[in-house]
């Protein structure tokens, strides 16, 4: 069954309402939105390279303590998925699956066992808006893809508050020395790690290649203040470079272990200088590929922030 055809009926058995290429998940599938007890819910999809998975998002009025909810919901010990997260006014639960979407009377089950569990520890909607809490907003609007009540001032609100923050990003300096030097930091800091890290379980990973790219990103937008073209030209060089220096420790403990000598500067320089014909021998084509991921994820990291809100009514929910 097509991912539409699926939320169609999901939204059908829940009581919700099936909303093409709308909803949370930015998928052409939508999702099934609406309100049950005054708990707006939200179910779509979440492909996150082979792994599926069928989402479900309840919210509910902001509150003070969050792990109440998480310990509510460990009380209730549900089966079918897990937590994904739980934040002052959501929960998020995910249930992967590989070939078979679950079965759409399940879903619709496991919706109304999440909403009894929390209602405990939480404070459903009540016909007001969820930003000023005054104003009566029956509608639901999806605000960048999140359903929530919210009225008219609340919405001219937010899009000024957004135009502000854009106009004062543009106006921030960026600091370039201060970013290459957090930049060098992290790619070092990353390397030695790389490095250590693969010479104690013997091999290289992927997830360490994007591990470094998260850091030495991080490190230069904190340093340089903002998202420039100089940052995203360097981060993925830096990414790539850790990577590689991250290869010369590894080879250079190797030797240190076959031939019994200690570490040195010297035996450092003469891996450094030899590091492409090692690599051509080993799995230097590999942490190659695997530097160019990590400098990949590093880019998409340092993308520019989006000041921007988009509303689209969704109308009255049901009941």
């Amino acid at each position: 069954m097509k991912e539409n055809e699926y939320l169609q009926q999901v939204a059908n058995l829940a009581g919700l309402r099936h909303y093409p290429q709308r909803g949370p998940w930015s998928k052409k599938s939508g999702s099934a939105v609406g309100t049950r007890d005054n708990y707006v819910t939200a179910i779509g999809f979440s492909h996150n390279g082979q792994a599926a998975k069928l989402v479900i998002l309840l919210r509910f009025k902001k509150l003070e303590q969050p792990e109440q909810v998480k310990s509510a919901l460990k009380s209730a010990a549900i089966k079918k998925g897990k937590l994904g997260a739980v934040g002052s006014n959501f929960v998020r639960w995910e249930w992967k699956y590989s070939f078979t979407k679950p079965k759409a009377e399940e879903v619709a089950k496991l919706v109304e066992n999440l909403r009894t569990a929390i209602k405990p520890a939480t404070t459903p909607f009540d016909g007001r808006c969820e930003q000023c809490g005054s104003t009566s907003t029956q509608s639901l609007t999806l605000l960048n893809g999140m359903p929530m009540f919210i009225c008219a001032t609340c919405q001219e609100k937010v899009r000024h508050e957004l135009n502000q923050a854009a106009v004062n990003y543009e106006a921030i300096t960026p600091n370039y020395p201060n970013g290459l030097v957090l930049g060098i930091g992290a790619a070092a800091l990353g390397g030695l790690a790389w490095g250590l890290v693969a010479y104690s379980i013997n091999r290289i990973f992927l997830y360490g290649a994007i591990l470094i790219g998260y850091f030495v990103a991080a490190a230069v937008l904190k340093g340089t203040g903002k998202v420039t073209r100089f940052g995203q030209m360097t981060i993925p060089v830096l990414t790539v470079a850790s990577v590689l220096f991250g290869d010369a420790i590894f080879y250079t403990l190797i030797v240190m272990k076959h031939q019994h000598v200690p570490f040195s500067g010297k035996l450092l320089n003469v891996i450094v200088v030899h590091l492409v014909d090692i690599e051509s021998k080993g799995s230097g084509v590999l942490s190659l590929l695997f530097a160019l991921v990590g400098a990949g994820y590093a880019l998409y990291s340092a993308r520019k922030p989006k000041f921007q809100a988009v509303f689209q009514p969704l109308g009255a929910p049901n009941a």
